[in-house]
């Protein structure tokens, strides 16, 4: 933006020293709201921040850490031999100030809140003669609960092994293991070896 088209920057108010709110996010507000509203235009250069504290009426040290806050929104850059100036007015703002209110702008569009139909549906769901449908799951009468238990009553007489090694490891990585390794202080008894896991490629011998 050039020059031109820069407004100057006026402040005609101070933060609140006796409020709860810590005095550099009442700043943040401030400014915020002054960018955000359209009182300070994008392309405009702040005062320096020796000026910032003096109209602000506090510490320098506060103007810079409530100017760092809005650095990190985007809010306002700085450049070399132009210094400080605000650079965007976008929905960042929105994360220096309290949440906004959703309901509200709920109510007053053209489509109405659905509260009411959530909480009839939760209402009806206990009542017998309705099946909730969005949840995915069968109402409990028609579960087929004696079909599920014939089905696992016979199930484990028809799957003799689930194919799990033992305890152990594989008996015949355990013989090979034995018949290789030898020594004084090694029983060589397969029955006495147990592998936890398998050696990488890399670390094999021939």
């Amino acid at each position: 933006m050039s020059p031109k088209s820069q407004q100057k920057i006026t402040i005609d108010w101070r933060p609140d020293k006796t409020s709860g709110r810590p005095i550099y996010k009442q700043i943040v507000d401030y400014m915020s709201e002054m960018i955000s509203s359209g009182h300070w235009a994008i392309g405009s250069r702040l005062p320096s921040q020796r000026s910032l504290a003096q109209q602000f009426g506090v510490n320098r040290s506060t103007i810079t850490t409530a100017m760092e806050e809005l650095y990190s929104y985007g809010v306002l850059e700085g450049d070399f031999g132009r210094g400080t100036y605000i650079a965007s007015n976008t929905w960042t703002l929105m994360m220096s100030s309290a949440p906004p209110d959703w309901g509200t702008y709920i109510r007053s569009g053209s489509f109405k809140p659905n509260v009411p139909t959530i909480q009839a549906i939760n209402r009806l769901e206990f009542e017998e003669g309705y099946i909730r449908l969005g949840t995915g799951e069968l109402a409990p009468e028609l579960f087929p609960r004696d079909s599920m238990e014939e089905v696992f009553r016979r199930l484990p007489a028809q799957i003799p092994s689930l194919n799990y090694l033992g305890p152990l490891g594989l008996p015949e990585l355990r013989e090979a293991l034995a018949c290789r390794v030898t020594g004084p202080d090694i029983l060589p008894e397969p029955h006495r070896w147990a592998r936890e896991s398998p050696d990488p490629p890399w670390n094999r011998t021939a």
